[in-house]
């Protein structure tokens, strides 16, 4: 079944507005949770210190020593002046994690008194184990309209535990503050994603109208009628495609009509080509036959007539001459035409021409975090084509960037040695396969692999710098182990004249 664009893009719009708002609504509660676990945090850290210091004073002024028996012996005594003092609900445990008192009455129930579907069941120990290895931690309860923050801690006598004390705070004020802040925020939300969704409903159909009209002039165009004209009134890029695919019939239709004229012209040239052709074979045609009738006289007279002997040669040389220039002429006419020849060789610094492209790739390489290494010997002249080589040294040096390890270096040296000069790119990657070293300069032959730093080109690079040496007379050769890196060597005379090619 065809879907057409505009309920492609509703429904494609609908699907963003969903995802997004779930998202939004997720990572918004999510931030809410995190800012009152923040918030209880900090609040408790405040409340601990509160706590161990009434502890301290609870046994001081009741002249009690603090130790675990004594714990035990005043637990009930202990809860009660501990939770008035901070006014939260007290629960007290011996060393060994047995229930000693509680200030509700509740017998260390945590939600006896404030769930009756939970007052036979407790909300876990997790804290409770925490406080058992000597580390105070906290727990979020709710129940039903309610937030409750049970936090354990152990009782620290002299250099030693002796009890547990879990206290029952009510947070419920914050957590209500904050979904009431969370529903605002989500409603306002969803007003927004409502009104870009109204807005995207509008542009669709506005978008997809003149889409409409265009595929229909498309038709239109395919079954040969070229007159079509396209109503949109829209001055925005929509408008400009609509114009310009009026602008293109225009120019097919022209561009068919120039067809036409230009095949009624092809068969003229034909014409006229064989014209030529004709012409040229009948003055081929004249110097021949003088020729060869005044080599049957010569034949006919046996060479007896000087006069005859002389003035035939003559006549021979001269339609030989004139037969030799036209071939001359006729060449250098396709010369002319199809003669193609490379830049003028100059003087190269080629140690300079190196160094400025390591200087010029350092940008791309310092993307990925490689340095650059370079070993130039100073003062290398060859004769060559500048730029040429400079795309050679660029072109390497791209390949060891996009091929190379992150955070690994590369490393370029240029020397001279006898009368040639040497340039050698190393790098530390991933190599190149043994099996495909042999088809590294084919042209558009790229190394598919999904772990290099780029993958980006179409396979056109090393084929470029094999001609590029070539044509400087050079050789250039790879060695690569993978896992461990390529070496890329290139050896270039430093006397390489000036070439010329036709084709």
């Amino acid at each position: 079944m065809k879907i057409s664009m505009r309920y492609k893009l509703i429904i494609g719009f609908l699907f963003i507005f969903c995802i997004g708002y779930a998202a939004m609504s997720f990572y918004l509660n999510k931030a809410v949770v995190n800012t009152n676990n923040n918030m209880i945090k900090r609040s408790l850290l405040s409340f601990q210190k509160e706590l161990l210091l009434h502890i301290d004073q609870y046994f001081e002024l009741e002249d009690i020593s603090m130790d675990a028996i004594s714990l035990e012996n005043h637990a009930n005594n202990f809860a009660e002046k501990i939770s008035s003092k901070i006014e939260a609900r007290i629960i007290v445990y011996s060393n060994e994690e047995d229930f000693l008192a509680d200030s509700a009455n509740a017998n260390g129930i945590i939600l006896n008194y404030e769930d009756l579907d939970n007052k036979n069941n407790d909300i876990g120990y997790d804290d409770f184990k925490m406080a058992a290895e000597n580390t105070s931690s906290f727990v979020v309860v709710p129940v039903q309209n309610k937030y409750l923050v049970v936090y354990s801690s152990p009782v620290l006598g002299v250099g030693e535990r002796i009890g547990m004390i879990r206290c029952v705070l009510d947070y419920s004020e914050v957590f209500s503050s904050s979904k009431d802040l969370l529903k605002m925020i989500n409603t306002l939300i969803l007003i927004i994603f409502g009104t870009i969704f109204l807005f995207m409903l509008l542009l669709s159909k506005r978008v997809s109208e003149p889409i409409e009209k265009l595929t229909e002039a498309t038709k239109e165009i395919a079954e040969g009628k070229f007159d079509v004209k396209i109503d949109v009134n829209s001055h925005d890029e929509v408008g400009e495609l609509a114009e310009s695919f009026v602008k293109m019939s225009k120019q097919i239709k022209q561009q068919i009509d120039m067809i036409a004229f230009d095949r009624d012209n092809l068969k003229k040239l034909e014409g006229f080509r064989k014209a030529f052709f004709d012409n040229v074979t009948h003055e081929m045609k004249t110097p021949l036959t003088i020729i060869s009738g005044y080599c049957q006289i010569l034949i006919d007279q046996n060479f007896q007539d000087s006069q005859l002997l002389h003035k035939s040669i003559k006549k021979i040389k001269k339609e030989s001459e004139n037969m030799n220039k036209m071939v001359l002429q006729l060449l250098e006419v396709s010369k002319e035409k199809s003669s193609k020849s490379v830049k003028n060789t100059e003087e190269v610094y080629l140690s300079q021409v190196v160094d400025s492209a390591c200087r010029d790739m350092k940008i791309k390489a310092d993307k990925y975090k490689i340095a650059i290494e370079r070993k130039i010997e100073e003062d290398i002249v060859i004769m060559g084509n500048s730029d040429e080589l400079r795309r050679v040294v660029i072109n390497l040096l791209d390949n060891s960037i996009k091929y190379g390890d992150v955070h690994a270096n590369i490393t370029v040296k240029l020397f001279a040695e006898e009368k040639d000069c040497h340039l050698i790119v190393e790098d530390k990657g991933k190599g190149i396969p043994t099996d495909k070293l042999d088809r590294i300069f084919k042209r558009f032959y790229r190394i598919e692999q999904p772990d290099f730093a780029e993958t980006e080109g179409c396979g056109l690079g090393l084929g470029i710098v094999k001609e590029i040496i070539d044509k400087h007379h050079g050789e250039i050769q790879i060695v690569s182990k993978e896992q461990i890196g390529t070496t890329v060597w290139v050896k270039i005379p430093q006397n390489v004249y000036k070439t010329e090619t036709f084709v």
